[in-house]
């Protein structure tokens, strides 16, 4: 808001020390006209003091309401700010829960899949020694006629094997005793071919012998009787 303009023109204002200042007497109407003057002066300097001041105080306002704006301003741009950071902030610790959550149940997921496996291959080991043992129950309850009937297998058995293996036995001794006995057949048989050759052969030698000694008679006779040829030659000449 401007100043507002003064509504005369006139010499400086008065103060209140001029306003009561004794003047020097003249005349009536100059008096009051002087006096007007002087009351207009000091009217017109307090409405330029009050427009003066109304212009700082409105001034004041405007800058108050100016920093009024600027500070809402401020003051509503951190809040969109601290609420944008509040909503990222949100946004991350949802989205940190979410991933959290993802795992979780992720984990969980895994777990219970270990969980059922690990169940699961439990009941099937429960199932096998539960079969186990029934089976193991049936045998013990069957073992003493399982037993009776392995021992009569197994009696049965060793009677028709030792009676098989006796017969092999007795075979094999009869055709070795036959073999042994043949055997001994040809050898007495051998012997007895080298006994005719040899009773053959020592006749033989036999008759050698007497035709040698007779040869060496013969040549013991002729031997003798060149000699007594030759001693009868001798005495003759």
């Amino acid at each position: 808001m401007a100043p507002r303009k003064k509504i005369l023109s006139s010499p400086p204002s008065l103060s209140e020390t001029d306003l009561i200042k004794p003047v020097s007497p003249k005349n009536p109407t100059e008096q009051l006209e002087q006096l007007r003057t002087s009351i207009i002066k000091e009217i017109n300097t307090i409405i330029d003091l009050l427009v003066s001041q109304i212009y700082t105080i409105e001034q004041a306002k405007k800058q108050a309401r100016e920093e009024i704006i600027v500070k809402e301003k401020q003051n509503k741009q951190l809040e969109e700010e601290q609420a944008f950071n509040t909503i990222l902030d949100q946004k991350r610790k949802q989205a940190e829960f979410d991933e959290k959550l993802v795992n979780e149940e992720k984990d969980f997921k895994t777990q219970k899949e270990t969980e059922l496996t690990e169940l699961k291959s439990k009941k099937e080991d429960w199932e096998k020694k539960e079969t186990e043992y029934k089976e193991l129950k049936s045998q013990v309850i069957s073992f003493p006629s399982q037993i009776e009937k392995s021992v009569e297998e197994t009696k049965k058995g060793l009677t028709a094997e030792l009676k098989k293996e006796f017969d092999s036995e007795k075979k094999f001794l009869i055709q070795k005793s036959e073999f042994d006995l043949k055997l001994l057949q040809q050898q007495v048989n051998n012997l007895q071919q080298l006994v005719k050759q040899q009773e053959k052969d020592i006749i033989s030698l036999k008759q050698e012998k007497e035709q040698a000694m007779d040869q060496m008679k013969e040549l013991a006779v002729a031997v003798v009787k060149g000699k007594e040829s030759s001693d009868s030659v001798s005495k003759s000449e």
